[in-house]
């Protein structure tokens, strides 16, 4: 796209967001009370410690073991470098946007080309557990089996994104050095970079919410639209808001999960562009990503809709009790605590392992 019309774009962008935000200021300012408590309940203590374990790992020399564990099918099915396993791993566990940050140190620290961490964006940066099986299935649903097939679809769709990508960059060939060298650094040093890293990550994650919430909801009730349509859109901006919206239609529930499938697939405008704020360093081609993204939702909805033709959904459901919800939300969220520290112990061990090895060669 011409410079030109890039700039044009982006002035019309900032007039059009002044101008909405002072002309509905105090809606504007309740979406962003709104946005902050999201921030807070829910980014901030979900993300951050996955923020640290990610930093840690990649900074430890952790990357290595997993490259050679994901030797035998990363390369063979992604064309991607089998360090780049860390990234889709992460990306799975905690949920959106650490993959692909993930993705991006790798990168910045040569254990990937351009065009593997452009191919590993596409398919790396998914939603966790957490929110599809505990706020989805349990909290939205009332069944955690619509969330388990829901997770499932999510994981297999990403999975085929990433094959489908594994032509995207071939002819291009930058690739880092073959073997992995990780710089020796005390255990107070990776720690400290992790922590800048993920404390920087962190405020641009949670920046990116607070401004994007504001905006698409400010917009969202400037559209004559309602029902089916109005649901989806909602989750085109925002993809949280989105399944809520789904989850509340006059329509059967087989309809809502594949609807709820596409939207959590997809992953909303909002989390795009916080991958765009978090990725914007390093100079990657966010093209492939965006592509990734809007096929994965098609061939996650796609592939519920498929088990859901074989096995059919009949009997009702019924909302669970606020303490019930919460307490099963509760109970994910002490697995994910459970996970992040699994992941610091793990790395400590290889530390040690490792720092042994090398004590014992002098």
């Amino acid at each position: 796209m011409n410079i030109k019309i890039k700039k044009l774009l982006i002035y019309v962008f900032a007039v059009g967001t002044v101008v909405l935000l002072v002309t509905n200021a105090s809606d504007s300012i309740i979406y962003a009370r709104d946005a902050i408590n999201i921030c807070f309940e829910m980014i901030v203590p979900t993300l951050f410690p996955f923020f640290i374990c990610s930093g840690i790992l990649i900074y430890s020399g952790f990357c290595e073991l997993l490259a050679k564990a994901f030797r035998f099918c990363m390369y063979p099915l992604f064309r991607v470098s089998p360090a780049g396993s860390s990234a889709f791993i992460l990306g799975i566990i905690s949920g959106y946007p650490l993959g692909a940050i993930t993705a991006g140190e790798l990168y910045a620290n040569s254990y990937l080309s351009k065009s593997e961490a452009e191919r590993l964006l596409a398919f790396c940066n998914n939603s966790g557990p957490l929110f599809i099986l505990g706020s989805v299935g349990i909290a939205i649903y009332a069944d955690i089996r619509y969330g388990i097939v829901l997770y499932i679809a999510h994981i297999i769709a990403a999975l085929t994104v990433g094959i489908l990508f594994r032509f995207y960059g071939r002819n291009r060939h930058s690739a880092p050095p073959t073997r992995m060298t990780t710089p020796e650094r005390s255990v107070g040093e990776i720690f400290d970079i992790s922590l800048q890293n993920g404390i920087r990550n962190i405020l641009t994650v949670c920046g990116a919410v607070l401004f994007f919430s504001v905006i698409s909801r400010l917009f969202m009730d400037l559209l004559p639209v309602s029902g089916n349509l109005y649901a989806m859109l909602s989750g085109v901006m925002e993809f949280v808001t989105g399944t809520v919206n789904v989850s509340g239609l006059n329509i059967s529930i087989m309809q809502k999960l594949v609807m709820t499938s596409i939207i959590v697939g997809f992953a909303g405008i909002s989390v795009h562009a916080q991958v765009m704020a978090v990725i914007a360093k390093y100079n990657l081609s966010l093209a492939p990503y965006i592509v990734g993204k809007a096929l994965h939702g098609v061939i996650a909805g796609l592939y519920m809709a498929i088990y859901l033709y074989f096995n059919p959904i009949t009997e009702a459901v019924f909302k669970p009790s606020i303490s019930g919800s919460f307490a099963a939300v509760s109970a994910f969220e002490a697995i994910t605590a459970i996970i992040a520290v699994t992941m610091c112990i793990i790395c400590a061990v290889a530390l040690y392992v490792k720092n042994y090895r090398m004590q014992k060669g002098h």
